[in-house]
């Protein structure tokens, strides 16, 4: 037997052997109760750096100015085509 004969056989085991096990799937994992479950969220929230009162502010601001760029923008856009329409139609 070659080198290529051993490849082949390989490759052919390692094919096969994935189509046995594909159909089993992954094994479920025990359910935590819902006691458990929130003791771990709230051990998650604990680690979570909350923004303080400063940055809550500036945080607000920037979207509110982001929120009306954008819709400066599309209204623009909006009464650009309008215009357009209404000239082209009459």
């Amino acid at each position: 037997m070659n080198r290529e004969d051993k490849r082949r056989g390989g490759r052919e085991e390692r094919r096969t052997e994935g189509m046995k096990s594909a159909g089993s799937g992954p094994t479920p994992r025990p359910r935590t109760s819902a006691r458990q479950f929130l003791r771990e969220v709230r051990g998650e929230l604990r680690k979570v750096v909350w923004p303080n009162r400063k940055e809550v502010t500036s945080y607000t601001i920037v979207v509110l100015v982001t929120t009306l760029v954008l819709v400066g923008i599309v209204w623009g856009m909006d009464e650009v085509i309008r215009r357009a329409v209404l000239n082209t139609l009459g």
